[in-house]
Protein backbone atom coordinates (compact mmCIF):
# COMPACT_ATOMS: atom_id res chain seq x y z
CA UNK A 1 0.00 0.00 0.00
CA UNK A 2 1.08 3.68 0.58
CA UNK A 3 3.72 5.06 2.71
CA UNK A 4 4.05 8.86 3.89
CA UNK A 5 5.79 11.47 5.60
CA UNK A 6 4.67 14.35 7.34
CA UNK A 7 6.31 17.11 8.58
CA UNK A 8 5.82 20.71 10.13
CA UNK A 9 7.79 23.33 8.18
CA UNK A 10 9.13 26.15 9.73
CA UNK A 11 6.30 28.22 8.56
CA UNK A 12 3.99 26.20 10.54
CA UNK A 13 2.68 24.68 7.64
CA UNK A 14 2.25 21.02 7.68
CA UNK A 15 3.30 18.82 4.84
CA UNK A 16 2.11 15.39 4.03
CA UNK A 17 4.12 13.60 0.89
CA UNK A 18 2.68 10.37 -0.53
CA UNK A 19 4.79 8.93 -3.12
CA UNK A 20 2.84 6.36 -5.48
CA UNK A 21 4.47 3.84 -7.81
CA UNK A 22 4.15 3.83 -11.69
CA UNK A 23 2.52 7.27 -11.67
CA UNK A 24 3.71 10.05 -13.15
CA UNK A 25 1.27 12.73 -12.17
CA UNK A 26 1.46 14.69 -8.99
CA UNK A 27 -1.34 16.60 -7.04
CA UNK A 28 -0.70 19.39 -4.93
CA UNK A 29 -3.90 20.16 -2.68
CA UNK A 30 -4.10 22.86 -0.03
CA UNK A 31 -6.54 22.06 2.81
CA UNK A 32 -7.47 24.98 4.98
CA UNK A 33 -9.18 24.53 8.26
CA UNK A 34 -11.99 26.90 8.26
CA UNK A 35 -15.92 26.08 6.14
CA UNK A 36 -18.83 27.88 6.58
CA UNK A 37 -19.99 26.75 9.77
CA UNK A 38 -17.29 29.22 11.62
CA UNK A 39 -18.84 32.45 9.34
CA UNK A 40 -21.13 35.02 11.47
CA UNK A 41 -24.08 35.67 10.24
CA UNK A 42 -23.00 38.82 8.48
CA UNK A 43 -20.44 36.89 6.30
CA UNK A 44 -22.57 33.58 5.42
CA UNK A 45 -20.93 32.37 2.33
CA UNK A 46 -17.51 34.18 2.74
CA UNK A 47 -15.56 31.01 2.95
CA UNK A 48 -17.06 29.86 -0.73
CA UNK A 49 -16.58 33.62 -2.34
CA UNK A 50 -12.97 33.50 -1.39
CA UNK A 51 -12.78 30.44 -3.14
CA UNK A 52 -14.29 32.08 -6.18
CA UNK A 53 -12.41 35.14 -5.71
CA UNK A 54 -8.30 33.62 -5.64
CA UNK A 55 -9.08 32.37 -9.25
CA UNK A 56 -9.60 36.39 -10.47
CA UNK A 57 -5.94 36.72 -10.02
CA UNK A 58 -3.26 36.64 -7.78
CA UNK A 59 0.23 38.61 -7.50
CA UNK A 60 1.95 36.62 -9.94
CA UNK A 61 -0.67 35.21 -12.34
CA UNK A 62 -2.25 38.83 -12.79
CA UNK A 63 -5.77 37.80 -13.99
CA UNK A 64 -7.64 34.66 -14.46
CA UNK A 65 -7.46 34.64 -17.73
CA UNK A 66 -3.41 34.48 -16.75
CA UNK A 67 -3.86 32.26 -14.35
CA UNK A 68 -5.79 29.83 -16.13
CA UNK A 69 -4.05 30.07 -19.38
CA UNK A 70 -1.03 28.86 -17.32
CA UNK A 71 -2.55 25.82 -15.88
CA UNK A 72 -4.17 25.15 -19.38
CA UNK A 73 -0.61 25.38 -20.85
CA UNK A 74 0.59 22.35 -19.67
CA UNK A 75 -2.53 20.09 -19.47
CA UNK A 76 -3.04 20.21 -16.05
CA UNK A 77 -6.14 21.10 -14.02
CA UNK A 78 -7.18 22.85 -11.26
CA UNK A 79 -10.23 23.64 -9.05
CA UNK A 80 -11.61 24.21 -5.32
CA UNK A 81 -14.28 22.98 -2.85
CA UNK A 82 -16.15 24.47 -0.06
CA UNK A 83 -17.63 22.46 2.59
CA UNK A 84 -19.25 23.26 6.59
CA UNK A 85 -15.87 22.41 8.40
CA UNK A 86 -13.16 22.43 5.46
CA UNK A 87 -11.64 24.29 2.12
CA UNK A 88 -9.45 23.30 -0.38
CA UNK A 89 -7.86 24.12 -3.51
CA UNK A 90 -5.36 21.95 -5.64
CA UNK A 91 -3.76 21.49 -9.13
CA UNK A 92 -3.45 18.06 -10.47
CA UNK A 93 -0.49 17.90 -13.44
CA UNK A 94 2.08 15.68 -14.89
CA UNK A 95 5.05 15.52 -12.08
CA UNK A 96 7.49 17.88 -14.40
CA UNK A 97 4.91 21.04 -13.88
CA UNK A 98 4.81 20.41 -10.04
CA UNK A 99 6.65 23.67 -9.50
CA UNK A 100 3.89 25.06 -12.11
CA UNK A 101 1.59 23.60 -9.97
CA UNK A 102 2.66 24.56 -6.23
CA UNK A 103 3.41 27.67 -7.43
CA UNK A 104 -0.29 28.31 -8.08
CA UNK A 105 -1.78 26.84 -5.45
CA UNK A 106 0.36 28.83 -3.07
CA UNK A 107 -0.31 32.16 -5.36
CA UNK A 108 -4.13 31.84 -4.24
CA UNK A 109 -3.91 31.11 -0.79
CA UNK A 110 -0.90 33.69 -0.07
CA UNK A 111 -1.60 36.40 -2.53
CA UNK A 112 -5.13 36.70 -3.96
CA UNK A 113 -5.55 40.45 -5.64
CA UNK A 114 -8.99 40.35 -4.40
CA UNK A 115 -9.57 43.57 -6.54
CA UNK A 116 -13.28 45.52 -5.70
CA UNK A 117 -14.18 45.34 -9.75
CA UNK A 118 -13.96 41.70 -9.75
CA UNK A 119 -15.49 41.11 -6.31
CA UNK A 120 -18.53 42.92 -7.68
CA UNK A 121 -18.58 40.98 -11.06
CA UNK A 122 -18.38 38.10 -8.62
CA UNK A 123 -21.53 38.50 -6.61
CA UNK A 124 -23.42 38.00 -9.98
CA UNK A 125 -22.13 34.68 -10.63
CA UNK A 126 -22.95 33.56 -6.65
CA UNK A 127 -26.12 34.73 -6.89
CA UNK A 128 -26.78 32.48 -10.00
CA UNK A 129 -25.26 30.14 -8.78
CA UNK A 130 -27.81 30.05 -5.70
CA UNK A 131 -30.90 30.15 -8.27
CA UNK A 132 -29.37 27.37 -9.70
CA UNK A 133 -29.36 25.31 -6.41
CA UNK A 134 -32.85 26.63 -5.64
CA UNK A 135 -34.12 25.33 -9.27
CA UNK A 136 -32.58 22.00 -8.52
CA UNK A 137 -35.08 20.64 -6.05
CA UNK A 138 -32.96 17.08 -5.18
CA UNK A 139 -30.02 19.45 -4.08
CA UNK A 140 -32.66 22.44 -2.89
CA UNK A 141 -33.97 19.45 -0.10
CA UNK A 142 -30.57 18.85 0.70
CA UNK A 143 -29.94 22.44 2.07
CA UNK A 144 -33.35 22.14 3.38
CA UNK A 145 -33.17 19.39 5.52
CA UNK A 146 -30.02 20.35 6.88
CA UNK A 147 -31.29 24.29 7.40
CA UNK A 148 -34.07 22.32 10.09
CA UNK A 149 -32.11 20.12 11.78
CA UNK A 150 -29.55 22.41 12.26
CA UNK A 151 -31.62 25.46 12.65
CA UNK A 152 -29.62 27.35 15.89
CA UNK A 153 -26.42 25.84 15.15
CA UNK A 154 -23.64 26.92 12.77
CA UNK A 155 -24.55 24.23 10.35
CA UNK A 156 -27.79 25.77 9.76
CA UNK A 157 -26.99 27.97 7.02
CA UNK A 158 -25.90 27.09 3.40
CA UNK A 159 -22.04 26.71 2.26
CA UNK A 160 -23.11 29.13 -0.14
CA UNK A 161 -24.49 31.60 1.77
CA UNK A 162 -27.69 34.23 1.01
CA UNK A 163 -28.51 36.63 -1.82
CA UNK A 164 -28.43 38.96 0.70
CA UNK A 165 -25.13 38.29 2.66
CA UNK A 166 -23.20 37.86 -0.46
CA UNK A 167 -24.15 40.83 -1.71
CA UNK A 168 -22.80 42.87 1.04
CA UNK A 169 -19.76 41.81 1.16
CA UNK A 170 -16.86 44.00 0.46
CA UNK A 171 -12.98 43.67 0.22
CA UNK A 172 -12.31 44.52 3.67
CA UNK A 173 -14.21 41.66 4.45
CA UNK A 174 -12.27 39.38 3.03
CA UNK A 175 -8.94 40.15 4.15
CA UNK A 176 -10.28 40.37 8.02
CA UNK A 177 -11.45 36.66 7.38
CA UNK A 178 -8.12 35.57 5.36
CA UNK A 179 -5.86 37.21 8.47
CA UNK A 180 -7.74 35.07 11.00
CA UNK A 181 -8.33 31.79 9.25
CA UNK A 182 -5.55 31.55 6.47
CA UNK A 183 -2.32 31.26 8.64
CA UNK A 184 -0.34 28.89 7.43
CA UNK A 185 -0.49 26.47 11.12
CA UNK A 186 -4.40 26.27 9.62
CA UNK A 187 -3.01 24.51 6.64
CA UNK A 188 -2.45 21.23 5.83
CA UNK A 189 -0.45 20.80 1.96
CA UNK A 190 -0.65 17.14 0.66
CA UNK A 191 1.69 16.07 -2.84
CA UNK A 192 0.51 12.96 -3.96
CA UNK A 193 2.11 11.40 -7.03
CA UNK A 194 5.17 10.24 -8.93
CA UNK A 195 7.03 9.11 -6.31
CA UNK A 196 10.77 9.78 -8.09
CA UNK A 197 9.81 13.43 -7.49
CA UNK A 198 8.12 13.35 -4.17
CA UNK A 199 10.76 11.82 -2.30
CA UNK A 200 13.64 13.82 -3.04
CA UNK A 201 14.83 16.54 -0.40
CA UNK A 202 14.86 19.64 -2.97
CA UNK A 203 10.64 19.03 -2.90
CA UNK A 204 10.36 20.11 0.87
CA UNK A 205 13.07 23.16 -0.26
CA UNK A 206 10.29 24.01 -2.84
CA UNK A 207 7.68 24.05 -0.89
CA UNK A 208 9.08 26.79 1.57
CA UNK A 209 10.25 28.70 -1.17
CA UNK A 210 6.54 28.90 -2.45
CA UNK A 211 4.93 29.16 0.85
CA UNK A 212 7.08 32.02 1.72
CA UNK A 213 5.19 34.54 -0.40
CA UNK A 214 3.34 37.30 0.96
CA UNK A 215 3.39 38.00 4.56
CA UNK A 216 1.94 34.69 5.92
CA UNK A 217 3.90 35.53 9.52
CA UNK A 218 0.96 38.15 9.81
CA UNK A 219 -1.91 36.13 9.66
CA UNK A 220 -3.43 34.01 12.66
CA UNK A 221 -4.88 30.63 12.58
CA UNK A 222 -8.25 30.74 14.58
CA UNK A 223 -9.16 27.30 16.38
CA UNK A 224 -12.09 25.61 14.80
CA UNK A 225 -12.99 23.71 18.09
CA UNK A 226 -14.06 27.50 19.45
CA UNK A 227 -16.92 27.94 17.22
CA UNK A 228 -18.78 24.64 17.23
CA UNK A 229 -21.11 25.80 20.03
CA UNK A 230 -23.85 23.43 21.86
CA UNK A 231 -26.62 21.17 20.95
CA UNK A 232 -26.57 21.61 17.47
CA UNK A 233 -29.85 19.26 16.18
CA UNK A 234 -32.94 20.77 17.08
CA UNK A 235 -36.42 18.93 17.52
CA UNK A 236 -38.04 20.65 14.31
CA UNK A 237 -38.38 17.43 12.78
CA UNK A 238 -41.08 18.28 9.19
CA UNK A 239 -40.41 20.35 6.29
CA UNK A 240 -42.52 20.75 3.42
CA UNK A 241 -41.65 22.88 0.45
CA UNK A 242 -44.24 23.36 -2.18
CA UNK A 243 -43.19 23.81 -5.76
CA UNK A 244 -44.66 22.68 -8.60
CA UNK A 245 -42.21 19.68 -9.88
CA UNK A 246 -42.53 16.50 -12.01
CA UNK A 247 -40.48 14.85 -9.38
CA UNK A 248 -40.91 14.80 -5.62
CA UNK A 249 -37.72 14.97 -3.70
CA UNK A 250 -37.51 13.62 0.04
CA UNK A 251 -34.84 13.04 2.46
CA UNK A 252 -35.66 10.88 6.01
CA UNK A 253 -33.07 11.50 8.34
CA UNK A 254 -32.21 10.63 12.51
CA UNK A 255 -29.17 12.82 14.71
CA UNK A 256 -26.21 10.73 13.77
CA UNK A 257 -22.69 10.40 15.33
CA UNK A 258 -19.32 12.98 15.44
CA UNK A 259 -16.21 11.89 12.67
CA UNK A 260 -14.40 10.58 15.34
CA UNK A 261 -17.12 8.37 17.42
CA UNK A 262 -15.98 4.76 17.54
CA UNK A 263 -19.54 3.82 15.60
CA UNK A 264 -18.30 5.78 12.71
CA UNK A 265 -16.97 2.04 10.55
CA UNK A 266 -20.00 0.28 11.65
CA UNK A 267 -22.67 2.85 10.23
CA UNK A 268 -20.30 3.49 7.57
CA UNK A 269 -21.19 -0.34 6.28
CA UNK A 270 -24.80 -0.06 7.68
CA UNK A 271 -24.95 2.62 5.06
CA UNK A 272 -23.74 0.31 2.20
CA UNK A 273 -26.29 -2.49 2.97
CA UNK A 274 -29.10 0.19 3.29
CA UNK A 275 -28.73 2.10 0.71
CA UNK A 276 -24.86 2.23 -0.70
CA UNK A 277 -25.48 0.80 -3.92
CA UNK A 278 -27.67 -1.06 -6.44
CA UNK A 279 -27.88 -4.08 -4.87
CA UNK A 280 -28.73 -2.33 -1.53
CA UNK A 281 -31.82 -3.04 0.41
CA UNK A 282 -33.61 0.87 -0.49
CA UNK A 283 -32.35 0.33 -4.21
CA UNK A 284 -34.02 -2.92 -4.44
CA UNK A 285 -37.26 -2.41 -2.37
CA UNK A 286 -37.76 1.18 -3.29
CA UNK A 287 -36.83 1.01 -7.23
CA UNK A 288 -36.54 -2.65 -8.75
CA UNK A 289 -39.53 -4.39 -6.84
CA UNK A 290 -41.71 -0.87 -7.00
CA UNK A 291 -40.45 1.39 -9.37
CA UNK A 292 -41.12 4.56 -7.09
CA UNK A 293 -38.52 6.52 -8.16
CA UNK A 294 -35.13 6.94 -9.90
CA UNK A 295 -32.41 7.15 -7.53
CA UNK A 296 -32.44 6.42 -3.66
CA UNK A 297 -29.77 6.04 -1.62
CA UNK A 298 -28.58 5.76 2.05
CA UNK A 299 -27.15 9.11 3.79
CA UNK A 300 -24.34 9.60 6.01
CA UNK A 301 -23.15 13.06 7.08
CA UNK A 302 -20.03 12.87 10.09
CA UNK A 303 -19.05 16.63 11.39
CA UNK A 304 -16.68 17.09 14.16
CA UNK A 305 -19.45 16.84 16.80
CA UNK A 306 -22.39 15.40 15.11
CA UNK A 307 -24.03 13.71 12.34
CA UNK A 308 -27.07 12.63 9.93
CA UNK A 309 -27.61 9.41 9.10
CA UNK A 310 -30.81 8.55 6.31
CA UNK A 311 -31.85 8.18 2.92
CA UNK A 312 -33.17 10.43 0.38
CA UNK A 313 -35.23 9.90 -3.20
CA UNK A 314 -36.71 11.45 -6.24
CA UNK A 315 -40.43 9.67 -6.83
CA UNK A 316 -43.68 9.81 -8.66
CA UNK A 317 -45.69 12.37 -6.65
CA UNK A 318 -48.62 10.95 -7.46
CA UNK A 319 -47.57 7.57 -5.05
CA UNK A 320 -45.18 9.14 -2.62
CA UNK A 321 -47.14 8.00 0.12
CA UNK A 322 -46.20 4.49 -0.49
CA UNK A 323 -42.55 5.64 -1.15
CA UNK A 324 -42.54 6.98 1.85
CA UNK A 325 -44.23 4.03 3.75
CA UNK A 326 -41.92 1.48 2.00
CA UNK A 327 -38.36 3.56 2.56
CA UNK A 328 -39.47 4.11 6.91
CA UNK A 329 -40.56 0.61 6.90
CA UNK A 330 -36.83 -0.02 6.35
CA UNK A 331 -35.92 1.57 9.00
CA UNK A 332 -38.42 -0.30 10.92
CA UNK A 333 -37.31 -3.60 10.23
CA UNK A 334 -33.65 -2.88 11.25
CA UNK A 335 -35.06 -1.67 14.38
CA UNK A 336 -37.51 -4.03 15.21
CA UNK A 337 -35.67 -6.87 14.06
CA UNK A 338 -38.12 -8.24 11.81
CA UNK A 339 -35.02 -8.11 9.07
CA UNK A 340 -31.75 -7.82 10.78
CA UNK A 341 -28.92 -7.37 8.80
CA UNK A 342 -27.38 -10.83 8.07
CA UNK A 343 -23.62 -11.90 8.09
CA UNK A 344 -23.77 -12.49 4.38
CA UNK A 345 -25.02 -8.66 3.81
CA UNK A 346 -21.88 -7.59 5.99
CA UNK A 347 -19.22 -9.69 4.07
CA UNK A 348 -20.64 -7.82 1.03
CA UNK A 349 -20.59 -4.55 2.45
CA UNK A 350 -17.06 -4.69 4.05
CA UNK A 351 -15.63 -5.91 0.41
CA UNK A 352 -17.58 -3.15 -1.56
CA UNK A 353 -15.98 -0.65 0.78
CA UNK A 354 -12.41 -1.90 0.77
CA UNK A 355 -12.65 -2.54 -3.24
CA UNK A 356 -13.66 0.47 -3.87
CA UNK A 357 -11.52 2.15 -1.52
CA UNK A 358 -8.30 0.66 -3.28
CA UNK A 359 -10.07 1.90 -6.60
CA UNK A 360 -9.78 5.01 -5.05
CA UNK A 361 -5.71 4.73 -4.18
CA UNK A 362 -4.65 4.72 -7.70
CA UNK A 363 -5.75 8.30 -8.21
CA UNK A 364 -3.38 10.83 -7.03
CA UNK A 365 -6.31 13.34 -6.28
CA UNK A 366 -8.14 10.84 -4.26
CA UNK A 367 -4.92 9.89 -1.90
CA UNK A 368 -4.33 13.46 -1.48
CA UNK A 369 -7.81 14.40 -0.31
CA UNK A 370 -7.39 10.66 1.91
CA UNK A 371 -4.44 11.91 3.50
CA UNK A 372 -4.80 15.66 4.05
CA UNK A 373 -8.72 15.29 5.08
CA UNK A 374 -7.40 12.74 8.00
CA UNK A 375 -4.88 15.09 9.40
CA UNK A 376 -6.51 18.43 8.77
CA UNK A 377 -9.87 16.43 10.44
CA UNK A 378 -8.78 13.97 12.94
CA UNK A 379 -5.39 15.29 13.91
CA UNK A 380 -4.08 12.34 13.05
CA UNK A 381 -3.04 10.22 9.57
CA UNK A 382 -5.14 6.19 9.77
CA UNK A 383 -2.91 4.73 7.00
CA UNK A 384 -5.52 3.29 4.44
CA UNK A 385 -4.37 -0.17 5.69
CA UNK A 386 -5.44 0.42 8.96
CA UNK A 387 -8.46 1.85 7.78
CA UNK A 388 -9.76 -1.40 6.27
CA UNK A 389 -8.57 -3.48 8.85
CA UNK A 390 -10.75 -1.68 11.30
CA UNK A 391 -13.86 -2.07 8.52
CA UNK A 392 -13.06 -6.17 8.62
CA UNK A 393 -12.79 -6.13 11.82
CA UNK A 394 -16.57 -4.92 12.60
CA UNK A 395 -18.86 -7.31 14.24
CA UNK A 396 -22.78 -8.00 13.41
CA UNK A 397 -23.27 -7.05 16.66
CA UNK A 398 -21.57 -3.65 16.19
CA UNK A 399 -23.49 -2.96 13.52
CA UNK A 400 -26.66 -3.84 15.25
CA UNK A 401 -25.68 -1.79 18.55
CA UNK A 402 -25.42 1.71 15.81
CA UNK A 403 -28.95 0.88 14.55
CA UNK A 404 -30.44 0.89 18.28
CA UNK A 405 -28.44 3.44 19.01
CA UNK A 406 -29.60 5.66 16.01
CA UNK A 407 -32.81 4.18 14.21
CA UNK A 408 -35.42 5.88 16.59
CA UNK A 409 -38.52 6.35 14.42
CA UNK A 410 -40.03 8.88 17.24
CA UNK A 411 -36.88 11.20 16.51
CA UNK A 412 -36.72 10.81 12.83
CA UNK A 413 -36.93 13.80 10.45
CA UNK A 414 -38.23 14.08 7.17
CA UNK A 415 -38.26 17.08 5.14
CA UNK A 416 -40.18 16.75 0.83
CA UNK A 417 -39.92 19.01 -1.71
CA UNK A 418 -42.99 18.86 -4.44
CA UNK A 419 -46.30 19.67 -5.54
CA UNK A 420 -47.84 19.35 -1.61
CA UNK A 421 -49.34 21.61 0.54
CA UNK A 422 -51.19 20.07 3.22
CA UNK A 423 -48.32 19.42 5.85
CA UNK A 424 -50.67 16.81 7.82
CA UNK A 425 -50.62 13.82 5.57
CA UNK A 426 -46.89 13.88 6.03
CA UNK A 427 -47.04 13.79 9.65
CA UNK A 428 -49.37 11.13 9.92
CA UNK A 429 -47.12 9.32 7.32
CA UNK A 430 -44.28 9.78 9.64
CA UNK A 431 -46.51 9.17 12.92
CA UNK A 432 -47.83 5.48 11.34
Amino acid sequence: MLEHSIVTLKSGLTLIRVPMPAVESVTVLALVNVGSRYEPEKWWGISHFLEHMVFKGTEKFEDAQSLSAAVDAVGAKFNAFTSKEYTGYYVKAASKHMRLALDVVSDMLLTPRLRADDLEREKGVIIEEINMYADMPSAHIGNQFEQMMFQRSTLGHDVIGTKETVTALQASDFQEYIQQWYGLKNVVLVLSGDEKVLSSENTVQLVEEMFHKGDPESRSAQCASDYLGTSPITQNRLHVEHKQTEQAHFIIGFPGISRTDKGRHPLSLLSVILGGNMSSRLFSEVREKRGLCYYVHSDTDYYRDTGVFGASAGVDPRRVDEAVKVTLAQFAALKDGSKPITESELRKAKDFVTGKFVMDLEDSESVAQYFGMKKLLLSEIETPEQLMKKFMAVTLEEVNGVVEQLVKLDQVRFAIIGPFEDKSRFEKLLAA
